[in-house]
């Protein structure tokens, strides 16, 4: 049987994205705007299903942005 690997789900990119925007406070909505992204991108990004690389690294920039201005 070959071996299995397996990934924490808290350590995808997305799950960390996710409790970024929870801990700001915004909602997927206000965190689409802020981004100028749809609001399905984000809910599929954080989700680790895929989205355009443009949408993911709008949607980084603005999380990143927001921790590190507090």
């Amino acid at each position: 049987m070959p071996p299995v690997t397996t990934v924490k789900r808290d350590a995808t990119l997305g799950c960390q994205a996710r409790r970024l925007r929870v801990a700001d406070g915004l909602t997927m909505r206000q965190l689409a705007d802020l981004a100028d992204v749809p609001a399905e991108h984000v809910m599929l990004f954080e989700s680790n299903l895929p989205v355009p690389l443009d949408s993911k690294r709008r949607i980084l920039k603005e999380l990143w942005g927001r921790k590190y201005k507090k």
